[in-house]
């Protein structure tokens, strides 16, 4: 029998050098996985940046600004007991409107 003799301290790519993964069921379905993850993870990429552009005129005053008082009118809801309300947005004219109304249970 004869002896062999393991090289010390290589690395990943070395110990790998020359090796073919055979095909198998599971090694299709993963790499078709990993490609469907990056098709998804480019289509939210390009989300990111178009919500992005739109966040620019959102300054941390403005954000902080509507937080405070959304929160407010979510108080006053609750002290008249309803729990869940929308908030929807509207143009009229050069304003944007936030409005508020208690959500109907179905």
């Amino acid at each position: 029998m004869a002896k062999i003799k393991i090289q010390k301290n290589l690395s990943d790519a070395d110990m790998f050098k020359g090796f073919t993964e055979e095909e198998t069921f599971e090694n299709a379905m993963l790499r078709g996985e990993g490609l469907r993850q990056a098709k998804i993870a480019k289509k939210k990429a390009v989300e990111n940046k178009q919500d992005a552009f739109y966040r620019e005129f959102l300054t941390e005053k403005i954000e902080t600004q509507i937080g405070k008082m959304l929160l407010e009118i979510k108080m006053e809801y609750y002290k008249d007991g309803i729990n869940n309300f929308y908030v929807q947005v509207k143009k009229e004219g050069k304003n944007i409107v936030l409005e508020t109304g208690p959500k109907k249970l179905k």
